[in-house]
């Protein structure tokens, strides 16, 4: 449906909401005319962790506010926490040790993990720090906290990577480019691409709902690996975890995981190899704590 300037109670006519336009499609023309001439991109920011840098166009505050607003839908959609304060005081507990390594992220709420009822082999994270661990994948891994330390870590390796803030960055970046372009060849910009732009500012069902790139779960299973070691969990933990989801023989459900994703099993578990044999910072981890 596309807003007129007429439309009032729509959000997308809200002056603030017109202030926000017309900043993100400055800084839409800025990357395209960067991009066209091959200057520096403006909107990136270097992530020391990542080693490379990223096109963010949306701030922290902005994503963890859509994210808030996904958190309860999505803990409704998974069927609630599980009434099991033991098993949760144990989630709560890895947490605080992979939180207290270095470099681990520092969500402004905090880590929170919550154990939920849905039965599928599943684990996610948002970028307030809200991070959910299905019933399915605490008993597919019967519980064992050095394969649940991997995922944690893989989830608080999205976090550090910004993922969600760089993936929402590139999908703006796509909407504004069509939003630029318009306006160069005279369309009616407020009329036509409101509701595009509009929809990229609300992300909350791209946050919850689809998966990250290839890149992302590589770099997100590589930082995963490192905080695992530094909190003293069992590195090879993910070797025998990928192991068994190869033999379940499924890709995974669909949903906010970082199972339901590019990388096979295979090759994901032959990438954790690879880095514990040969990446500097996890060989570090690993003779840290007597494991490499």
């Amino acid at each position: 449906m596309t807003m007129t300037a007429t439309d009032r109670t729509s959000p997308l006519a809200s002056p603030a909401y017109c202030h926000r336009r017309r900043a993100l499609l400055s800084a839409g023309a800025g990357v395209l005319t960067a991009l066209a001439l091959g200057l520096p991109v403006g909107g990136c920011a270097r992530n020391e962790q990542l080693g490379r840098s990223q096109l963010i166009l949306v701030s922290d505050e902005e994503v963890e506010q859509i994210s808030d607003m996904a958190e309860a839908d999505i803990r409704r959609r998974s069927g609630g926490p599980v009434r099991d304060p033991a098993r949760q005081r144990a989630l709560e507990r890895m947490a605080g040790r992979l939180s207290d390594v270095e470099g681990a992220p520092q969500p402004r709420r905090g880590f929170r993990p919550e154990l939920l009822a849905d039965r599928s082999v599943n684990a996610f994270v948002l970028p307030n720090g809200y991070s959910g661990y299905n019933d399915g994948m605490w008993s597919f891994v019967s519980g064992n906290q050095d394969e649940i330390a991997i995922i944690m870590g893989h989830e608080m390796g999205h976090l550090t990577g910004r993922h969600a803030q760089e993936r929402v960055s590139q999908q703006l970046a796509l909407s504004l480019g069509a939003a630029v372009i318009g306006a160069a060849a005279g369309a009616a910009v407020d009329r036509r691409y409101s509701p595009a732009i509009g929809a990229a500012l609300g992300l909350g069902a791209a946050l919850g709902g689809a998966a990250f790139s290839r890149s992302h779960e590589f770099e997100a299973d590589r930082l995963g690996l490192i905080y695992a070691a530094r909190a003293d969990y069992e590195p090879q933990a993910a070797m025998r975890f990928w192991d068994r989801m190869e033999a379940r023989g499924s890709q995974g459900p669909a949903g906010p995981t970082f199972l339901a994703t590019h990388p096979s099993y295979g090759d994901r578990r032959e990438r954790l190899a690879a880095l514990m044999r040969e990446d500097p910072e996890v060989r570090r981890a690993l003779v840290a704590t007597g494991r490499g």
